[in-house]
């Protein structure tokens, strides 16, 4: 068994009170569970921005120390236990910034970037009028198994996860900040449906992060979740500041995939792309 825990919480306040809130949520976790394999945050937990220059001012320098990044580091080392710490506004070449995932291992070293490939330029929103989208895919090898992970917008293109099942990934895990959509009809419903078809149509878990609160005048509404290769919601929080704890069976999944046998019966010779 792989044991998960999601901290599910809001980036309305202040990068400080962001980071505390995130250690505080952290060491609950560990806490409460002390067999933990991996811990997940949301998309832009550390601090949230709406445009280029709130980005640049919160910007880390990967290729830096940096107080937010070092102390992830810590607590992973300090637990023993892999960390997804969300994601955050990274510095990049010209003008804009990017969307940035990291995984920190137990020996508190990062195996894995992610930079997000899909931005969100809809509903009245540009994205990439402040980031640059990444242009990898993001395949990690953990100590626990092959992960692929992607950030919120990226659920709405099934191609990456797809992609990624097909290059060996175990697991999805997919930090987000999906908000309701207020006063476009909420995006609740959609958010239910990408996590669970995600994991149906790949028979792979996914690990879904999302945040929860008032951000920017927005409402991310939390709903975070573990969900099983059949599309099954084995763990999930509501709507408040949570931790959510659940397993992964991998075993139980290789039963799956082996039942079904989607991946013998593919046709990639008739597909059209």
């Amino acid at each position: 068994m792989i044991n998960v825990a999601i901290c599910q919480c809001g980036s309305n306040g202040t990068t400080e009170e962001n980071f505390e809130k995130m250690i505080s949520l952290f060491k609950k976790a560990v806490n409460t569970r002390n067999d933990l394999d991996l811990v997940v945050f949301p998309e832009y937990a550390y601090y949230s921005p709406l445009n280029i220059d709130e980005s640049k001012k919160v910007a880390i320098d990967l290729e830096k120390d940096h107080p937010f990044i070092n102390k992830m580091k810590e607590l992973a080392k300090e637990y023993k236990v892999n960390l997804i710490p969300g994601s955050f506004v990274e510095k990049a070449p010209g003008d804009k910034v990017q969307n940035t995932s990291i995984f920190i291992n137990r020996d508190g070293k990062i195996i894995g970037k992610y930079r997000k490939i899909h931005l969100f330029d809809a509903a009245s929103y540009k994205e990439s009028a402040y980031v640059s989208p990444g242009n990898e895919m993001c395949l990690i090898d953990a100590d626990f198994g092959r992960i692929g992970l992607m950030v919120c917008y990226d659920l709405r293109f099934p191609e990456l996860a797809r992609s990624m099942c097909l290059h060996s990934a175990e697991m999805i895990i997919v930090p987000a900040m999906f908000p309701s959509g207020q006063p476009l009809p909420t995006r609740v419903d959609d958010w239910d449906l990408l996590i669970r078809s995600t994991a149906l149509t790949n028979l792979t878990y996914v690990v879904a992060s999302n945040q929860f609160g008032s951000v920017h005048n927005d409402n991310p509404f939390g709903r975070s979740g573990i969900v099983d290769p059949r599309g099954t919601v084995i763990a999930s929080a509501g709507g408040r500041e949570d931790i959510v704890f659940g397993s992964i069976d991998l075993d139980y999944q290789n039963q799956v995939k082996k039942n079904l046998a989607v991946w013998e019966n593919r046709r990639p010779d008739v597909y059209k792309v």
